[in-house]
């Protein structure tokens, strides 16, 4: 078994009292604001974390859209009590970092009239330097199904890391999936990042509306600047989604010898047999519909590649033009398994009339996963 080195680490960020003074302005109309996205909306979370990045002696603070917060956050920096002069501000459609070059301990922020000491987390920079990992968003997801999702990798595509960012799960903490990783067969680092933010409506936007959702973007901006800064190459699938190599090459591998350092992975909803009334694992998944249903496209980046020095990530994309035109390839596909959720409950789930059972897909599933009850 690989001495892995696995921990739990906590997100270092600022979340405002909701019934303070100032939150953040809502990014849709009142007549747009359903229940559904007052529920989940974030008007409280200033930032997600602030990671000292020792190679550059500055903080990066990576946090949802300011919007309204900006202005009292940027005027509230010091360095030792006196007023920042310069930051570096990069804003996406999601998220936002804020990078300030200042010695470590001298940060500090006033809101609301107090003088609150910036809390930073040590950077995590050189714990996957070299290595093929996987990242990921996580909440309550089954441990077998994790550790099950974390196997396949390493075994099919040489993955030897992993940095899951655990939102709030109240099945299990953070160091109980670190354990289970670390039995991962393969893995050299583990890391999950504790963030019990909201993770914001899913319901769709209009054109020109601030998308709601900062969550996932955050995370994946977080573990690019510190975590993967000197990863060989970055895989971005969930728990239920399987890449699978028609020609057996590993996806990181593909990704490294691309001419921009990334290929986009196309791919399609895979089901459980019919007549499955429950949650199942990915083994289980071996029909697809007829026709194909297809579904989001996902990524393999190397870090250090063209698209990872200039762009920041994103859920499905890195940059909305030129991924899609130079970096597709048709031997990985992805597998989406439709029943690995914890949304199950939800919503009414109906397989489609049209299922019939893949022999690739099964071949894969008998291959790579463990048969579990």
């Amino acid at each position: 078994m690989t001495d892995t080195n696995a921990k739990a680490v906590a997100l270092q960020g600022h979340v405002l009292p909701l019934d303070g003074p100032i939150l953040r302005d809502h990014v849709r109309p009142e007549d747009r604001r359903s229940d559904h996205y007052l529920e989940r909306f974030d008007r409280t979370t200033l930032y997600y974390d602030c990671v000292y990045l020792p190679d550059r002696g500055s903080y990066l603070f990576t946090a949802p859209r300011f919007l309204n917060l900006w202005a009292p956050f940027r005027t509230g920096l010091r360095i030792n009590s006196q007023p920042v002069k310069r930051v570096r501000r990069k804003r996406w459609l999601r998220c936002e970092q804020v990078e300030v070059r200042a010695p470590q301990g001298a940060l500090s922020l006033i809101w609301q009239g107090e003088e609150l000491p910036v809390i930073a987390r040590a950077s995590e920079a050189g714990t996957f330097a070299g290595l093929n990992a996987l990242v990921a968003v996580n909440k309550n997801n089954a441990l077998d199904w994790i550790e099950d999702w974390a196997a396949y990798y390493a075994a099919a595509h040489g993955a030897q890391g992993v940095a899951l960012f655990d939102n709030g799960s109240t099945d299990y903490t953070p160091q109980d999936i670190a354990a289970r990783l670390k039995a991962v067969p393969g893995m050299k680092s583990v890391r999950v990042f504790s963030a019990p933010y909201p993770y914001g409506p899913s319901d769709h936007s209009k054109k020109l509306e601030v998308s709601p959702r900062f969550f996932q973007t955050g995370m994946l901006n977080i573990a690019r600047r510190d975590a993967f800064a000197r990863a060989r190459a970055v895989l971005n699938v969930d728990i239920d989604e399987i890449a699978i190599s028609q020609s057996g090459a590993s996806v990181f591998d593909a990704a490294v010898s691309h001419p921009l350092g990334m290929v986009t992975i196309q791919g399609s909803w895979v089901y459980p047999a019919p007549g499955t009334q429950g949650p199942t694992g990915q083994g289980a998944h071996r029909f697809r519909n007829t026709p194909d249903d297809k579904c989001n496209q996902k990524w393999c980046q190397a870090p250090n590649g063209v698209f990872g020095r200039h762009f920041g990530w994103a859920v499905h994309r890195v940059d909305e033009v030129f991924q899609n035109l130079l970096t597709q390839q048709p031997d990985i596909r992805l597998a989406h398994c439709k029943g690995t959720s914890t949304g199950w409950k939800a919503k009414r789930f109906d397989l489609p009339a049209g299922l019939y059972e893949d022999p690739a897909l099964t071949r894969v599933m008998d291959s790579g996963f463990p048969q579990r009850d």
